[in-house]
């Protein structure tokens, strides 16, 4: 029996041409995001679905913030092995106490959760009142498949997502329209024969999210 492909998200060809971020728009929509929310020296930063470390690396760097990042893939951790602060766990059991951080950046990962409430009640319990959520991911015009797999087959509507994420204590303060990152990714990859799921028919696209998390 042959073995089952690697996801994408753990194959040299996205990395090579989506570099350590492995995502649409790479490093832009994390400073956009960054930025945006104030991110300053002395904040504690979670970030989920860390890959191979790129976001910890960059918050920082840039922004002298204490980050963390928490990633289910043995593979991509021992790939990321050089960047301190990475932990295996899922998105949805987070090891950390309430109220510890100050914001959450989830990077074209909440898509491929198999309980987005439950990922979503986690957020919001690490993170303080008045905490920072940062979302990007793919979204869809249609509901998801039943059969879909990779992160394109995946993809909710965003009128679905907005609501998961205000029915979990979120007031959403960002919303962005991204899909030419996407667009301008699959044209990359296209470009060195690498097949992917791209979601046609279901009007897939990028978006932004920032929400801030409401009550004490």
């Amino acid at each position: 029996m042959a073995p089952e492909p690697r996801p994408l998200w753990e194959r040299e060809e996205l990395r090579a041409v989506a570099g350590e971020t492995l995502r649409p728009g790479g490093f832009e929509l994390t400073d956009r995001a960054a930025e945006r929310i104030g991110a300053v020296p002395g904040w504690r930063v979670l970030d989920v679905g860390a890959g191979l470390g790129a976001t910890v690396s960059r918050l920082r760097s840039r922004y002298g913030v204490e980050a963390w990042g928490v990633e289910p893939s043995a593979a991509q951790l021992g790939l990321g092995c050089a960047v301190p602060g990475l932990v295996r766990a899922r998105g949805d059991r987070l090891p950390f106490a309430r109220e510890r951080f100050d914001a959450v950046f989830c990077e074209c990962v909440f898509s491929l959760f198999d309980n987005r409430p439950a990922g979503l009640a986690e957020f919001h319990r690490v993170l303080k009142p008045g905490g920072f959520l940062v979302l990007s991911d793919l979204c869809a015009s249609n509901p998801v498949p039943e059969d879909g797999a990779s992160c394109a087959d995946r993809a909710e509507p965003l009128a679905e997502t907005v609501r998961l994420v205000r029915g979990h204590g979120f007031a959403v303060d960002l919303l962005e329209d991204h899909s030419d990152r996407l667009r301008d990714l699959a044209a990359r990859l296209a470009w060195i024969g690498e097949g992917v799921s791209c979601g046609c028919g279901r009007g897939v696209g990028y978006f932004l999210m920032i929400a801030k998390k409401q009550g004490a």
